[in-house]
């Protein structure tokens, strides 16, 4: 399995210098990048960094980075089409929705096949990933495992963000598991040592009741992540049961730091050495 990263790890440095920034973030070491995008209807750029398609091949092949994968927002896009031919002349073989905050998020599924046959149009695939707020229950189950079956293998795919299945009291091991055949990327964070809440947010929340993005964004609080390898989350079970499924990519991600984030996504790199399993080439 190869190591990449999520450049939302590097939100605020892309913003001022999209360009720089993905030099850095190459110069460091990291070869495989996944990316986040909100496109707009008819916006060429929707690179997530304002680069036409023509720069952004070029800057990538100059950099020796690979797109492994690319999130948007929200399930369905009107400009998906474009979306997924702009990633298409890249090179990018899967694209996928970065989560949703609906308060029906439940009756969801129906978009997410919506979105899988778009996707397949453009010789890709299409991809869910997962928050917390997915394992919230419906009639006695997971909103997750509700997508996964209610939704056509062919067309849906899913990306595990370990940290956010654990913050929903699960178990990340018994989640590939369940997805095993349908998973095909891993998010990986790590959750804070000394964290101002308990690594399951459904200690503070009624797993029954739908979360908004309010309540969403009011419980993640920067301590509760830490960079990746310096927490408490057992991230070498994750590696290893991501190789036993056939995961091909394990990307380490940083949502919220105490640092600057070029130092972070540094720290977390180095962390991460000390797994084995993984490749970084």
């Amino acid at each position: 399995m190869k190591v990449g990263i999520q450049l939302f790890s590097v939100k605020e440095h892309l913003k001022a210098d999209p360009v720089g920034t993905l030099r850095q973030v190459a110069d460091m070491g990291y070869k495989y990048v996944e990316l986040f995008a909100n496109p707009e209807k008819g916006d060429e750029t929707t690179f997530g960094l304002g680069l036409p398609r023509k720069e952004a091949k070029a800057l990538l092949n100059d950099l020796g980075l690979t797109v492994v994968g690319a999130h948007f927002y929200p399930l369905v896009p009107e400009c998906l089409d474009e979306y997924c031919d702009y990633f298409a002349e890249l090179g990018v073989t899967q694209v996928g929705c970065g989560g949703t905050w609906e308060l029906d998020i439940a009756e969801k599924a129906p978009l997410l096949n919506e979105a899988g046959k778009i996707v397949k149009k453009h010789g890709m695939r299409y991809y869910y990933h997962n928050h917390y707020q997915e394992y919230c229950t419906v009639e006695g189950e997971y909103v997750l495992h509700k997508f996964a079956r209610e939704t056509d293998p062919e067309l849906v795919f899913f990306e595990l963000d370990s940290f956010w299945a654990a913050r929903g009291g699960m178990d990340p091991v018994k989640e590939m598991e369940y997805l095993k055949g349908r998973l095909i990327l891993l998010h990986q964070k790590d959750f804070g040592k000394n964290a101002s809440q308990p690594l399951n947010v459904f200690e503070l929340l009624d797993r029954t009741v739908p979360v908004s993005g309010e309540v969403y964004r009011e419980n993640r609080p920067t301590d509760t992540f830490a960079e990746v390898g310096t927490g408490i989350l057992p991230i070498q079970s994750y590696i290893d049961k991501a190789n036993e499924v056939g995961v091909p990519y394990i990307l380490l991600e940083q949502d919220k730091t105490f640092l600057d984030e070029i130092d972070s996504i540094r720290l977390s790199m180095e962390a991460f050495r000390k797994f084995h399993g993984v490749e970084w080439d």
